[in-house]
């Protein structure tokens, strides 16, 4: 299978971007090293980069000739473009991860040959204010006003642009610039009932895609959970940028999380490996291949969501953050800005978490301590105290036709059943030196068990 591989235009050649930001990564040293001298020609042989942008109609290919190429040869549609950041710009937020799967969805439907689409979601586009169990459904039959949604994103469309304009008259720094459009976007989240600006996006461009479900061809939504370092391919521990709980992992290491919030029999957030999530699309995009060629489709329906996760097989989370402190107890960060590393004291609501602030965080030289306990609070308020799992019955199916069709060596390769993970091992010996090796990088006195 051939690839073709979309890069934003304004970001440099995509030949370049490719070998740079992609090849060049650490990830691929297993595969650099089976190919040697040979690496670049092997890529070059799978993936065709060029230019294009996802937030723009008809995905900004100005070329014909292309467009052209692409409708009569693409087969495949897999979508991972989005603004991962859960406080992104308002106006960028809503350019990629909303009218990007729209401008995908469009794009595609116009190709003569197309036999499925893959979309990357998360699963916490089901969050807004109930707890329980969320199902593998289209947001457009968990959330009954869904369709009003379809018209509020022309309406916040046009918000944008409102206070894009008058920040412009305000003649403001692109600095406060970028602070007001976040801003807006949380409160946008918020008055919609999702907890930031990420999910809120990430929901309406979901909503975009299951508005016409009668196909000739699947499409299905992948929502992982909490995306955390690789658990075996093509080696444990790797990982780019913070994500899910590293920013708190790194705050406990830094002696900056003194508390936080969190019940000990009833707090959990679901996380899963990186490669299990790419382990499961890889075989979901395989399944839905065969099944369309065989018209067989498995739950009798052509659109089908995965839930990627760990909900049933994960650790409360304070035992996740209890490992974090043990970790830095026996290998700490060195340098300035560093405080004594220090256990949270953890409180099960926020009201409770607030108290305790009030009552005991007056001296100002512990005002940075407060102020780190109070932003990851808030930021993760929802995923830590409303209390949801998520089903997995496609994904255990999913699994289930993988271990039939495919090998014994096949079958352990692309496996990604978490129940086989030993969280504090995990923890302790993968995620947390890969995050310190390949994130937070160079700490002078740091030896990386990886």
């Amino acid at each position: 299978m051939h690839l073709f591989h979309l890069w934003r235009s304004y970001l440099g050649s995509a030949t370049q971007r490719l070998h740079n930001d992609v090849m060049g990564k650490e990830v691929f040293r297993v595969l650099r090293k089976k190919h040697g001298v040979g690496f670049d020609s092997f890529i070059s042989e799978k993936v065709t980069p060029f230019f294009g942008d996802v937030s723009l109609e008809n995905l900004g290919i100005k070329d014909s000739d292309l467009e052209k190429k692409m409708h009569k040869e693409i087969n495949i549609v897999a979508n991972f473009a989005a603004a991962t950041t859960f406080q992104e710009r308002y106006d960028v937020a809503l350019a990629v991860n909303t009218m990007g799967p729209k401008h995908v969805l469009n794009f595609t439907e116009k190709c003569e040959n197309l036999e499925m689409i893959l979309h990357a979601s998360t699963a916490f586009v089901c969050i807004r204010e109930t707890p329980g169990v969320k199902l593998e459904t289209y947001l457009n039959q968990i959330f009954k006003e869904s369709s009003k949604f379809l018209d509020v994103i022309e309406e916040e469309k046009k918000l944008v642009q409102q206070r894009l304009d008058e920040l412009k008259v305000a003649r403001v720094s692109k600095k406060q610039e970028t602070a007001a459009m976040i801003e807006l976007g949380l409160e946008r989240a918020k008055l919609y009932g999702w907890p930031n600006t990420y999910v809120f996006m990430k929901a309406l461009g979901e909503m975009t895609i299951g508005r016409q479900l009668e196909r000739n061809f699947p499409v299905v939504i992948v929502r992982p959970t909490a995306v955390t370092s690789t658990y075996r391919e093509p080696f444990p521990g790797w990982i780019e940028g913070f994500k899910s709980l590293d920013p708190v992992v790194i705050s406990i290491g830094r002696g900056k999380l003194p508390c936080f919030i969190g019940d000990h029999d009833q707090s959990f957030i679901d996380i899963i490996p990186g490669d299990m999530v790419v382990n499961a699309i890889v075989v979901a995009m395989v399944n839905h291949l065969k099944t369309n060629i065989n018209h067989n489709f498995s739950r009798g329906d052509k659109d089908i969501i995965y839930h990627i996760g760990s909900s049933t097989h994960t650790e409360p989370l304070l035992n996740l953050l209890e490992y974090a402190y043990d970790y830095f107890r026996q290998n700490p960060l060195m340098g300035g800005g560093m405080d004594e590393i220090v256990k949270p004291v953890f409180f099960p609501t926020m009201s409770s978490f607030q108290e305790h602030i009030h009552n005991n965080y007056v001296v100002p030289m512990k005002e940075q301590k407060v102020q780190f306990a109070k932003r990851w609070a808030e930021i993760y308020e929802r995923y830590v105290l409303l209390k949801v799992t998520f089903d997995t019955s496609a994904t255990d199916q999913l699994r289930m036709w993988m271990k039939a069709h495919c090998g014994p060596e096949e079958a352990v390769i692309l496996d990604f059943d978490p129940k086989q993970i030993n969280w504090k091992e995990y923890m302790m010996n993968s995620h947390i030196p890969g995050l310190m090796k390949y994130v937070v990088k160079s700490h002078a006195g740091y030896n990386s068990k990886l």
